[in-house]
């Protein structure tokens, strides 16, 4: 007999919150974000709650709330402000070699670059990576989202191919 959905927005809201908060922070890291973007996502389920409180599973309404914590994330990580702190620029450069910081600062470039190819993903292919990224299983995945673990592979799968094209293109594009 299927679950009862949730009756209204606070309720999901409530009831994945800890697991809401680990995606976004582990997305972002850092807790002022995390925190924004949990509160944000919390507006759009409300404003969306006549579609959501429609969907005829809970797995359903779970999924279209992660959904909607993975965007905010995503648009987090796009803020102009945001390039400045994921770039490591700051006074402060801890006694490191200037080599070392400019690797450090390349490569934190590179993941801005992925970052970006990332969020340009399709839809479920961009969730699913995001889900993955910040460490969980596909098992955990595919419950999330209301999908099959297969669909998860398929998804990790097609936007490991994509990644790697953009990814590539992007880079070569920054060196020329």
């Amino acid at each position: 007999m299927p679950q009862a959905t949730y009756g209204d927005a606070e309720s999901l809201f409530r009831a994945a919150h800890n697991e809401l908060m680990r995606v976004a922070y582990a997305l972002l890291g850092n807790r002022a974000d995390t925190e924004d973007a949990a509160q944000d996502s919390f507006v759009k389920l409300v404003t969306a709650w006549h579609r959501v409180g429609g969907l005829p599973t809970p797995d359903e309404q779970r999924a279209y709330l992660f959904r909607i914590v993975i965007n905010e994330a995503l648009h987090i990580l796009r803020y102009p402000h945001r390039r400045w702190e994921r770039l490591g620029v700051d006074t402060d450069t801890g006694g490191a070699s200037g080599e070392a910081l400019d690797e450090q600062v390349q490569a934190r470039a590179d993941l801005r670059l992925l970052w970006k190819a990332i969020g340009e993903l399709p839809g479920m292919r961009r969730d699913v990576v995001a889900l993955r990224a910040a460490g969980y299983e596909y098992r955990e995945i595919a419950a999330s989202l209301g999908v099959s673990i297969s669909t998860v592979r398929s998804h990790i799968s097609y936007a490991r191919k994509q990644l790697s094209r953009t990814v590539a293109r992007d880079w070569e594009g920054a060196q020329g």
